[in-house]
């Protein structure tokens, strides 16, 4: 069996503190900026041992980190501390230092490595990470809040491309709004034949995985021979109730 996990761990900053509260307009490049240097001052000691114990209790053979915060001025080193926990990452998906709102995917180190798939049309590039691993495709994703038509688009045409194929979306999604277009790209897919994990299992398309909003936001989807082969998935709202994070973790056990 292969375990997956997801997760949107919030920079670290718990249920309630968000990283976007703390961004300011700079009047020389008309841009909106992140102040790192505060943001790395914020104690996340706590929700840092929380993830890794939940990491370890749950023992995924890949994971993936949504809003996984990479920044020159923090004092925690993650990367190295997975490593330590016997995790690999696939170095590709870490950007550049001071981006944010990214996807990062680990594997297992006893593992063989994955192959790494180049972003979506270099579009956005840190919120998706894709690769190859036993003959699956995997797409761990983050998509924008703001329903971004381009990155859509070509999220669409890369996993209807691959419909024969096995492969699977997940991660925060945001797409608790049928009006928009998040959800409406999700509701492409499954018209497409692609398959919503979570309500194949007989679940609830109501189960709220964000403190903030209602309705789903994480999704697990997989193509139709991926999904035969899927032994369970849970929704875990561990995380969220514990303050670890905003979120609830999507974890997918997939037979051998």
């Amino acid at each position: 069996m292969m375990r997956i996990l997801a997760i949107n761990v919030n920079d670290l900053g718990g249920k309630n503190e968000q990283l976007m509260k703390h961004r300011y307009f700079s009047n020389r490049d008309q841009n909106w900026h992140i102040d790192w240097e505060y943001w790395s001052r914020l104690d996340k000691t706590e929700n840092w041992r929380k993830l890794k114990e939940y990491i370890q209790k749950k023992s995924p053979d890949i994971f993936f980190v949504e809003e996984m915060l990479v920044s020159c001025f923090e004092k925690i080193n993650f990367i190295t501390e997975l490593k330590e926990m016997g995790y690999s990452y696939i170095y590709e998906s870490l950007p550049e230092r001071g981006n944010y709102s990214l996807t990062m995917a680990f594997y297992k180190s006893d593992r063989n490595k994955p192959c790494y798939i180049e972003s979506l049309g270099n579009y956005r590039k840190y919120r998706s990470v894709l690769y190859e691993n036993e003959g699956i495709i995997f797409c761990g994703s983050h998509f924008p809040y703001e329903s971004d038509e381009v990155f859509l688009k070509y999220m669409y045409g890369f996993f209807t491309s691959n419909l024969d194929k096995e492969i699977l979306l997940i991660g925060d999604l945001n797409a608790n709004d049928p009006e928009r277009g998040n959800k409406k790209m999700v509701n492409k897919l499954l018209e497409k034949g692609a398959v919503d994990l979570w309500i194949a299992a007989g679940n609830s398309e109501d189960m709220a995985t964000e403190a903030k909003y209602s309705g789903r936001l994480d999704y697990a989807i997989a193509s139709p021979l991926l999904a035969s082969k899927i032994q369970n998935i849970e929704i875990d709202p561990y995380p969220m109730e514990s303050g670890m994070t905003d979120h609830a973790a999507i974890i997918v056990d997939i037979k051998d």
